[in-house]
């Protein structure tokens, strides 16, 4: 590989990291944020769900414009642009979040600009070698900032309430444009999309659809983990802390599952990761202690960072332009969204404790899309023996 290879490959894993991190942010205060806003601002349930969920909306949403401004800019124009955006939008939120109709548009336009820019990075990662590898670099590297975002996140709210966190959440957006913008576009006739057909078909569409209905299966029991360990006797800052070590420790989770899907495949794999993430929410949840608490999520939280590398990827391998993989990275992320949606109706017409069951549900459904999104035999054969 030439000098400017090497360069290339090291800016596109820094911009990735950064991209993703950017995401996991929003996962980071999710949890606390849901229990916050009932605390401070006096919320119900239901409207603090939908405060929390705004973001991966807008990452969502962002999803279906990707093509275009794909078609029109590059990746370095869409980090000053959409950079500068998700900043002003976090300071918005600090000092306006007792406005709720305008905090859900403010934090709408936050996950619309990160969704344009993990789509935007993750097309360049899905039409390089090694996608796999890539996709696992990333996110651990994400997993691990979000750590100790979580923990910073905890202590920010516990002693300045949510303007400490929305302007702690602006400080870490504005490192993180700031790390993305070291990223060199390769030439113009590689990092414009073409105007081409995005091809349709039941696996492709079961694939992605299976990709979100995980993300929102495991995301809420992880909603309410601030919750579930306040009603067992921990404090916002043991939990932060607790949880902020978890996730570091569970971020090898994402190199291993992208080494585990170029090496056997992605389907027994994720087979295996559905299984325990639905055993350990599910104990994690219906805890009696804080000891089983912590116990349980560990498989249930590196179940869901095991998993993710792999779903990019398989979303990668659907076409060989990437536009698939733009596509599903915002969706797959949005499924915090509905995560969060889904766990606050739950909780508001049942308990915390029927989340547990949701999440299994959930689980064994993804088994079933599993099985439908399989390719024909010869091709598994060929992906597992490469």
């Amino acid at each position: 590989m030439t000098a400017s290879g090497m360069f290339q490959e090291k800016s596109l894993l820094l911009a990735g990291a950064s991209a993703f991190s950017m995401s996991t942010l929003f996962s980071a205060m999710k949890p606390i944020l849901l229990t916050r806003f009932v605390e401070q601002a006096a919320f119900s349930d239901s409207l603090a769900g939908f405060a929390v969920a705004s973001p991966f909306l807008g990452i969502a949403i962002a999803s279906l414009c990707l093509k275009y401004l794909f078609s029109h800019m590059k990746v370095s124009t869409l980090v000053r642009i959409f950079g500068s955006m998700l900043i002003a939008a976090e300071v918005c939120s600090a000092f306006y979040f007792q406005y709720y109709l305008l905090l859900l548009v403010v934090q709408l336009t936050a996950g619309m600009c990160v969704g344009v820019l993990i789509g935007a990075i993750s097309r360049v990662i899905a039409t390089t070698a090694n996608t796999d590898e890539i996709f696992g670099f990333v996110d651990m590297m994400a997993v691990m900032l979000m750590s100790f975002m979580v923990a910073a996140m905890g202590a920010a709210v516990a002693n300045y309430g949510l303007e400490g966190g929305y302007l702690l959440a602006a400080g870490i957006s504005f490192i993180l444009t700031a790390l993305m913008s070291g990223f060199k576009d390769a030439p113009r006739k590689q990092t414009i999309i073409q105007a081409r057909r995005l091809q349709l078909s039941i696996r492709n569409l079961t694939v992605v659809f299976m990709g979100v209905l995980f993300v929102t299966s495991s995301g809420m029991g992880f909603a309410y983990m601030f919750s579930i360990a306040i009603s067992l006797g921990m404090d916002y800052s043991n939990a932060g802390s607790f949880i902020g070590i978890l996730l570091l420790a569970s971020a090898a989770a994402c190199q291993f599952g992208g080494w585990c899907s170029s090496r056997f495949g992605p389907y027994w794999p994720l087979a295996f990761a559905f299984i325990s993430c639905a055993l350990g929410w599910y104990f994690a949840i219906n805890a009696a202690t804080a000891t089983i608490f912590m116990l349980a999520l560990v498989p249930a939280i590196f179940s869901l960072q095991f998993n993710f590398p792999i779903l990019l990827a398989l979303c990668g391998s659907l076409d060989t332009e990437g536009q698939w993989a733009a596509i599903a990275t915002p969706l797959l992320v949005s499924g915090f969204a509905w995560a969060a949606i889904a766990a606050s109706t739950i909780v508001s017409h049942f308990e915390v404790a029927a989340l547990g069951t949701a999440t299994v549900i959930g689980m064994l459904a993804c088994l079933v899309l599993l099985l439908i999104s399989r390719p024909p035999a010869q091709l598994d054969q060929t992906a597992i023996a490469g």
